[in-house]
């Protein structure tokens, strides 16, 4: 693979050159500061913005265009990393090698930045048609979530952090947050986003040197804007372990502990609190808690540990009957202990290292996942996959032990359900 960048005044392209895909994959990334009162907001403006502009007036239009493109797919997604909300426009479409056509390059790279600089707006507000019908698939987005207990839980949980972390935000709000958006809001909202970072990721095998000039053909953005972000949230453990219960429509309780991660070394954050979450309990049926909670004692169906790097977490969850959760809190802290004694196996640390080689190989083999890894190279100076590998062959059992050390509780929650007798 061939890698160059590509420096012009308001944005940067990272291009990766590769002919071991038929595609090519092209993702524009706007980064902002997250602001809590911001992100349900945000996520609307990236649905709304790859559904319509003026060329393309609804969904329909741009469908029968994307179609006409050799079947080319876009998309906008927005993501929390830490302190930043990620705006993503992504592109993918078929090589211009395959296609007869000698205008579809040209055709191709213009439509994102159609879609970004020429948004469906009138008198300074979003066309009310479309906005609507996003509107309403957000709505339904927000109840799906409001009926999975797991991401209700969780969702409540990470509220109960400082104030100001931004770990507490999530990119879906609730409803009547939903209901104080307006059009006009939503432009305001564009108008911001339009002026943040801007970085645009290429890959597949094409002529990058051309590519790059149309998108400077095409992408006239006047803002020249190169703000430092610090992705990593300071999530401090609190004197005291902060409790709270609260009621729910569910039938089971659901149990999440929060942990802070004091103090991680860059070589720690990356890779060896990976192995420590997965032999912990992100392992899924070999993990330690999946076999003391579930497979020993039958406690819950499945318990799940969540390594949230950019916030400095670690997140237990778990499902379980209300009357079980003395045992099952008692079950999950004795765990945390073995770890930090060392009470886990070289298999166990051989397992997971195959696991991370594995997933890792697995990503090199497409291209949103060589993607990933350049963008938080780039943002993050994450080593590249090759280097990743020879890391993670090193990972000796007292260094895991180090880590979880360094795991310190931080909040403990639990929304109950009704009592039940079910089995489990």
């Amino acid at each position: 693979m061939e890698y160059k960048k590509y420096t012009y005044p308001s944005f940067n392209i990272y291009t990766i050159k590769t002919d071991r895909f038929k595609t090519v994959n092209m993702e524009i990334i706007f980064r902002e500061e997250a602001k809590k009162d911001e992100a349900l907001a945000q996520t609307m403006l990236a649905d709304l913005m790859t559904d319509c502009s003026n060329k393309y007036p609804n969904r329909k239009d741009l469908v029968k265009k994307l179609e006409e493109l050799y079947q080319a797919n876009f998309y906008g997604v927005v993501n929390k990393t830490g302190n930043v909300f990620m705006t993503s426009f992504v592109l993918s479409f078929l090589n211009p090698k395959y296609v007869k056509e000698s205008s579809y390059l040209e055709e191709i790279i213009s439509l994102p930045f159609e879609m970004i600089i020429n948004p469906f707006i009138n008198a300074k507000e979003f066309d009310i048609k479309n906005f609507k019908i996003v509107k309403n698939r957000i709505h339904d987005e927000i109840l799906s979530i409001n009926e999975d207990l797991s991401r209700v839980a969780i969702k409540k949980a990470l509220s109960l952090l400082a104030k100001d972390s931004p770990s507490s935000y999530g990119v879906m709000g609730s409803l009547e947050e939903l209901e104080e958006i307006t059009p006009k809001k939503l432009y305001q909202a564009y108008e911001k986003l339009i002026n943040s970072n801007c970085d645009i990721f290429l890959i597949g095998d094409i002529d990058m040197d051309e590519v790059a000039n149309l998108i400077f053909k095409y992408f006239k953005n006047p803002v020249i804007k190169n703000q430092e972000f610090n992705l990593y949230v300071e999530n401090k453990p609190p004197k005291k372990v902060k409790k709270e219960v609260a009621p729910s429509q569910f039938l089971e309780t659901s149990l999440v502990n929060i942990y802070s991660l004091n103090n991680l070394t860059e070589k720690e954050k990356t890779i060896t609190f990976n192995f420590y979450n997965y032999i912990l309990g992100g392992g899924g049926l070999n993990s330690k808690l999946y076999q003391s909670l579930r497979e020993k004692n039958s406690l819950c169906y499945g318990i799940k540990s969540l390594y949230l790097k950019y916030d400095n977490l670690l997140l237990v969850e778990t499902s379980i009957d209300k009357k079980d959760l003395k045992k099952a809190t008692k079950l999950i802290n004795a765990a945390f202990k073995e770890m930090q004694e060392g009470k886990f196996t070289e298999a166990n640390l051989k397992n997971a290292e195959e696991n991370f080689i594995f997933s890792l190989n697995l990503a090199l083999d497409n291209p949103a996942g060589i993607i990933n890894n350049y963008v938080f190279n780039v943002f993050d100076n994450l080593p590249l996959i090759p280097e990743r590998i020879k890391m993670i062959k090193g990972i000796t059992k007292e260094e895991i032990i180090a880590v979880a050390k360094k795991v310190k509780p931080n909040i403990s929650f639990v929304l109950e359900g009704e009592n039940h007798d079910g089995e489990n």
